[in-house]
């Protein structure tokens, strides 16, 4: 496997590279399944009754989560990223007077402290350079009890091989093909291969201000979406 380079510098320029490519790519390698896990945490949302009046997104990428958080209704709303130019298509496909998108990374996010009802990271979390600093940061900005929603492919506990050799072999080469990024569809694969289970990342919350309050399986014990509540 790749030896793994998560600065924030290696991070923002690799997809400022596939911006352009990045929703096709998205939504081809999971079937589109991928919208519906974003539609299933806002219904989560509303089943829990959580207060939503302030939203952020962060690594918000090009926004197919925050639009749909804005669906909610909130009264604030930031999306958060390092790339520019994924926040450029964001710009181009959503126009709500609500919504502050901003370059910004996930250990110095521009709030106060006690500020946001709900932060959700989709797809983003497996990339930041501190899991630990970016925890923290996030447990600053959320109100108590504020609630953090990830969504994101972990670590498979147990291996599943014909998914695996189509993950780190027919992925990697069809993106690299349609990105024409020779590094971001590898980084891909080898991120997701070396990141923490969904119970070792909660495990880390844990350690770090947030209580568990509801872990999904989305697909193969691999995609999960997990609800965290700031202590």
């Amino acid at each position: 496997m790749m030896r793994l380079n998560k600065s924030k510098e290696k991070i923002g320029t690799m997809f400022d590279e596939i911006a352009v490519k990045y929703d096709f790519l998205n939504h081809f390698f999971t079937a589109n399944l991928d919208k519906r896990w974003r539609k299933k945490i806002i219904k989560q949302i509303e089943y829990f009754n959580f207060p939503f009046g302030t939203v952020v997104d962060l690594a918000s990428g090009t926004g197919d989560m925050m639009a749909e958080l804005l669906k909610l209704g909130p009264d604030k709303a930031f999306s958060f990223d390092i790339s520019e130019r994924m926040l450029e298509v964001q710009r181009e496909k959503i126009k709500d007077d609500r919504l502050v998108i901003l370059k910004a990374d996930s250990e110095k996010m521009p709030l106060d402290d006690n500020s946001v009802d709900i932060l959700t990271i989709a797809f983003g979390v497996r990339n930041f350079e501190s899991l630990e600093n970016s925890l923290n940061e996030i447990r600053r900005v959320l109100k108590p009890k504020g609630i953090l929603i990830v969504l994101e492919m972990f670590g498979m506990a147990k291996r599943n091989r014909l998914f695996e050799f189509y993950f780190t072999r027919i992925m990697p080469r069809f993106g690299k093909l349609v990105s024409r990024s020779s590094y971001a569809y590898e980084y891909l694969h080898n991120s997701v291969m070396k990141f923490k289970t969904a119970d070792e990342f909660n495990c880390l919350a844990g350690k770090n201000g947030f209580t568990l309050r509801k872990k999904e399986n989305n697909f193969l014990k691999f995609v999960y979406s997990v609800y965290l509540q700031k202590v």
